[in-house]
């Protein structure tokens, strides 16, 4: 796959584009990937158009918390066999684009042929553009298919899914994404606690651009030189700590992801270390069972 942040219309010139911020790449943003797939077929390109950083963030001033950071976005489009990502650097300025500007920027910049947007989209100064508006600005320039929501017990949003990664409902974020919510990080040296209390863990440093779920423990999958074992995660604000099951070795500066399973339990302060030691056999008899 490709990636652009400038014209590159050799490469780009009349494939069949999606547009939107894509954050977690979920099922919603997966149908509207099946059907550029199915518009293009085997003679164009496919493309995703989108923005850095995300346009929401920007707008509102707001901390960064992002489902897919940069690399794991690309990753997940890439898997979904997509040609191409071009990148609109979002800025204040950029979000006073007119909505018929932003429709002759794309037609400029990258010449689709076709561009498909889910019927809640919406662009240009004061999101005053509507995914029906753009058929009109762009029907001298390209065609565009709007896709109605998809929905699963109300509509499938990235807005949705962070919401309840913030109340830790793994499963029904699972369910929105299409697969569990992963974390990747570099492996850091901690305190050492875990190995005091016979649980070794691997501390994980992660982008303070990444959205972290509810403090807790978690049953995780984790993905680690090239294998994948269960493991229990310890979560609270920015550190994550993770006991591997059946695992032992030197993975320090080594990047490691962890897929949240369940969510087992709240944090809780213990009064001594045996207590504590106690907690985590628990929480490790728990990812153990299948």
């Amino acid at each position: 796959m490709q990636v652009f942040t400038s014209s590159h219309l050799t490469f780009t010139k009349n494939a069949v584009c999606g547009i939107g911020s894509f954050d977690g790449v979920h099922r919603g943003h997966q149908e509207i990937v099946r059907k550029l797939k199915k518009r293009a077929g085997s003679k164009k390109r496919t493309g995703i158009i989108t923005f850095t950083p995300l346009p929401f963030f920007v707008i509102h001033s707001a901390p960064v918390l992002t489902l897919t950071l940069k690399r794991e976005k690309e990753r997940l489009f890439e898997e979904l066999d997509i040609d191409f990502m071009y990148y609109f650097k979002f800025t204040r300025r950029f979000a006073d684009i007119l909505p018929g500007d932003f429709t002759s920027l794309i037609a400029q910049r990258v010449a689709p042929s076709l561009v498909v947007v889910g019927e809640n989209f919406h662009f240009g100064k004061q999101r005053r553009g509507s995914a029906h508006m753009l058929k009109e600005y762009a029907r001298d320039m390209f065609s565009v298919e709007v896709l109605p929501r998809v929905s699963d017990d109300g509509t499938i949003s990235s807005t949705r899914i962070r919401e309840l990664l913030l109340l830790g409902h793994v499963h029904a974020a699972h369910k929105l994404l299409g697969r569990p919510y992963a974390i990747t990080g570099l492996v850091i040296r901690g305190k050492g606690k875990g190995s005091e209390l016979g649980f070794p863990t691997i501390n994980l440093k992660v982008s303070t651009e990444k959205l972290m779920p509810l403090d807790g423990v978690y049953k995780v999958r984790v993905h680690l030189l090239g294998r994948t074992y269960w493991g229990a995660m310890f979560c609270r604000h920015e550190l994550l700590e993770v006991h591997i099951l059946d695992f032992s070795g030197d993975v320090y500066r080594r990047h490691a992801t962890v897929e949240l399973i369940e969510r087992i339990r709240s944090v809780e302060r213990f009064d001594t270390d045996e207590a504590l030691r106690r907690a985590i056999s628990r929480d490790v008899e728990t990812v153990s069972k299948e």
